[in-house]
């Protein structure tokens, strides 16, 4: 979630509260699988288990990457009046595109 911040300006944890950003993982990480049900493997008919901010992110680092930018996505989605909506939609796509080429 930290990590996710930094394109936000947000390390101070003044404009997004960790519930949020924590929420937005939690939707990213089903988003992946939704992308990439082969990351299921094994799993299939099992909920999708909802993270803790001390868990252990439960996929490879390229994915984690792939979940700053859907984490900025989300946060800049829900800031609309300041946002540049170019931003919003690149960092979506960018998302997208990691998770297809891992």
């Amino acid at each position: 979630m930290d990590r996710g911040r930094k394109p936000l300006n947000d390390a101070d944890k003044v404009r997004y509260p960790d519930s949020d950003l924590l929420d937005y993982v939690n939707d990213g990480v089903a988003e992946i699988y939704e992308l990439r049900p082969d990351l299921r493997v094994g799993k299939f008919g099992q909920p999708i288990a909802v993270l803790a901010a001390t868990d252990t992110f439960p996929l490879s680092a390229a994915h984690a990457v792939a979940i700053q930018h859907y984490i900025a996505f989300r946060a800049e989605t829900r800031d609309d009046e300041n946002v540049n909506e170019n931003r919003e939609v690149k960092s979506y796509k960018l998302f997208q595109t990691l998770v297809s080429s891992t």
